[in-house]
């Protein structure tokens, strides 16, 4: 259940970041992001890893990296917002 709830919280802190950059005159380049198909895909990719791998410490471990990948966009956005990356250029 861990992997899930590790997942959740990078896609909401994600959402709040974008969120908050938007409104500070940023914008988006990803038009279709939706936090709904992003939770979607790691919740499928977790549910996938959980049914296809055994139910070892070691894919314990991994399920929980990739749920900390959601985290990426996070970082991102704090990077951005903060001036210390300029982001992609489009």
């Amino acid at each position: 259940m861990l992997p899930y709830i590790i997942s959740l919280t990078g896609v909401i802190t994600d959402y709040i970041t974008t969120r908050v950059g938007l409104s500070l005159g940023f914008s988006e380049t990803h038009l279709q992001y939706n936090p709904l198909i992003a939770l979607s895909i790691f919740w499928g990719t977790l549910t996938l890893l959980t049914l296809a791998l055994p139910q070892k410490k070691d894919t314990f471990i991994g399920k929980t990296i990739v749920a900390s990948a959601s985290f990426l966009g996070t970082m991102n956005n704090i990077l951005v917002i903060s001036g210390f990356f300029s982001g992609l250029i489009i």
